[in-house]
């Protein structure tokens, strides 16, 4: 009875109110202010008694949903304080899976003297970049989002260096969560982002138009939370002048209250479980960037040491020594600003008391140059891979004679291995003789490296399967095929040895590569190319399904991508958008910010394989979580559970 009794209201209300999801938009907000009943007309051509009035709170409970699910994150508080049953409809839906999880993004192309707002240069009109900045958000249109923007991040080129202050001082006075939101700008010879349009562009110093400015928000939900770290610039001359204090307590608190939030957020992190403790590592999404090479490595260790199985990723940007290259603020950093401010103003209202401070006291407060900084999303699926498009030049040979040397393994002899992994019979190839083949197909010697087959676990996603450097398991059996790869150890060759017994000749006996080689394990030689970097980047993309799959079902609403400056226009033979092109075919409906880096942080490229140190202080060895490379691109993709 009661069933068909909503039928009934439903259909009544149907029929007389005729108002449309932005029409229910519109009487959401006179609705939320107090106005709880909303007046529908009578149905055109009928003279039945319908109802005047028609409360919102008697349509079906899934109507109301969906109506508070079309809302933005301002009014949603608005309509929560309409009535109680709202309040709590408003508590459900910002405690679902599909509120939050959204990125907003608007991107300008050219120097700031393109701008009818900044072309004036440091002239400008005052207030110029709060008007430029709010343009950027109203093209954004991160208002329409259903949660606020907690990180901003902001990429330039060098000719906007002079602004970026002010423009970074622009976004925490334009957004309405100021108190709470995290913002970083860093600027780099090149930047990657995405226009209104969902174009994804690379602007690098290889291309015709190589000035932009690229913003991105990232809209969070109740079950993630940001937080941040930062390294003040600790160059030699800074310490020893101790003008900066170090900043590792600063790090060390904030890495303690990652550890308290997941644990009080995901059980298996309190696991005494390696693989459920790995699992939940990976949960944290880290982005790494700085303008010194020694704080951007130091800060890694700092956090590794922490979270072994972090998904951390950047790059060292920067394009002077000289300059500032990394902005940060978090509501920490605002709120020792704030008491340095007021810390230098009484010291200003109480006087010097010495002829040194007179000569300071007229000096204005000065923000901390900061030179290196990371964020981090805690509790966020995200897929993260590098790729450098590694190619196999010989084919396959197996090791038949390996001696032991101070600098790593001394190569004597090979025997090649057919294409139905069978061995060839007859006598091992001397390795001069390889390498004489070697010339002959690739023409020189030069960019060629010296590469060995492993057979590892490829866990690119945070849920991917996970094990453990000691829990003995056998990869090729116990976990799924997918993810048991073949990737390449590639080294460069340290040096020949010579045959030393013919007086007279210069044969190569043998030569040294710095690793642990066994007399079955499988080798070739390497080179890079643009095209199989490529093609490398299209095996990482096809992890995720098939082209339906990934627009359908994929899940991902952002990215971010660090390339390496030697790539890009430099490349691929001075075409522009080359990688960023792949990207929006594969992932249409998937903006991605970005720069080009000095030296990309993140795990080592899909198809190769690094042996490093990892763990406690046993130092047990397995698969290199994340390192600094070079001549790579990094790309990591946020995505919905």
């Amino acid at each position: 009875e009661r069933e068909r009794e909503r039928v009934e209201r439903v259909t009544r209300v149907g029929r007389s109110s005729r108002f449309s999801s932005a029409g229910a938009r519109r009487h959401t907000f006179a609705m939320a202010t107090g106005d709880v009943e909303m007046e529908s007309a009578a149905p055109t051509g009928s003279g039945s008694n319908a109802e005047s009035h028609t409360r919102v709170t008697d349509l079906p409970l899934d109507v109301q949903q969906s109506i508070l699910g079309s809302l933005d994150w301002q009014s949603l508080p608005k309509a929560a304080m309409a009535c109680s049953s709202w309040s709590e409809l408003v508590r459900r839906h910002e405690s679902s899976p599909g509120c939050g999880l959204e990125w907003s993004h608007a991107m300008f192309r050219g120097s700031p003297a393109k701008s009818p707002l900044l072309r004036g240069g440091p002239k400008s009109v005052p207030g110029a970049e709060r008007d430029f900045v709010r343009g950027l958000l109203d093209r954004s249109g991160y208002l329409d989002k259903s949660t606020r923007p907690d990180l901003v991040v902001v990429t330039v080129t060098p000719s906007w260096e002079p602004k970026l202050q002010l423009i970074a001082d622009a976004f925490l006075e334009l957004l309405p969560n100021r108190r709470s939101v995290h913002v970083v700008c860093c600027v780099a010879v090149g930047i990657i982002g995405t226009d209104e349009s969902g174009v994804v562009h690379e602007i690098d110093d290889g291309s015709t138009e190589a000035d932009a400015i690229a913003v991105a928000l990232l809209h969070l939900g109740q079950n993630q939370r940001v937080f941040s770290v930062a390294e003040r610039n600790s160059s030699a001359r800074q310490r020893r002048k101790k003008h900066v204090d170090s900043s590792d307590e600063e790090i060390d608190r904030t890495l303690s209250k990652m550890e308290a939030f997941m644990k009080g957020s995901v059980p298996e992190a309190e696991s005494g479980d390696p693989a459920q403790r790995c699992r939940a590592e990976r949960g944290i999404l880290g982005l790494l960037v700085g303008d010194n090479v020694y704080d951007v490595s130091d800060m890694k260790t700092k956090i590794e040491g922490r979270f072994g199985c972090i998904h951390l990723m950047g790059g060292l940007c920067g394009y002077d020594t000289r300059k500032q290259a990394v902005y940060y603020s978090s509501p920490e950093s605002r709120k020792l600003e704030e008491e340095a401010r007021a810390a230098a103003r009484r010291d200003t209202a109480e006087g010097p008391q010495t002829r040194s401070a007179a000569a300071e006291g007229g000096r204005p407060w000065k923000r901390p140059r900061i030179s290196a900084c990371a964020l981090f999303v805690c509790n966020l699926r995200s897929t993260r891979a590098s790729y450098r498009g590694i190619k196999q030049l010989m084919p396959d040979y197996r090791v038949e004679v390996a001696e032991a040397d101070p600098d790593g393994s001394k190569v004597c002899s090979l025997r090649q291995v057919a294409g139905d992994g069978r061995v060839e019979e007859g006598p091992p190839v001397p390795i001069y003789q390889v390498l004489r083949e070697l010339e002959e197909v690739h023409g020189s010697l030069h960019g060629v490296t010296f590469g060995v087959k492993r057979r590892s676990l490829v866990s690119i996603d945070s849920q991917d399967p996970v094990a453990t450097a000691d829990d003995g398991t056998d990869l090729s059996g116990q976990l799924p095929a997918t993810h048991v790869r073949t990737q390449v150890e590639s080294v460069d060759i340290v040096r020949g040895v010579w045959d030393s017994t013919s007086p007279g000749t210069s044969r190569l006996e043998a030569i040294v590569v710095p690793l642990d080689l066994g007399p079955q394990d499988v080798c070739s030689f390497y080179t890079y190319s643009a095209q199989e970097s490529l093609r490398e980047l299209g095996e990482i993309l096809d992890t995720l399904g098939t082209q339906e799959q990934r627009i359908e079902g994929s899940g991902c609403f952002g990215g971010f991508l660090v390339i390496c400056n030697a790539r890009g226009t430099y490349l691929h033979n001075g075409k522009q958008n080359v990688e960023s092109n792949v990207l929006t075919s594969a992932l249409p409906n998937t903006p991605v910010i970005g720069f080009f880096a000095n030296g990309e942080v993140g795990p080592m490229p899909f198809r190769e394989y690094f042996a490093a140190p990892r763990g406690g202080e046993g130092g047990e060895s397995g698969e290199a979580n994340t390192v600094l490379q070079g001549n790579t691109s990094v790309l990591t993709l946020l995505r919905r559970p």
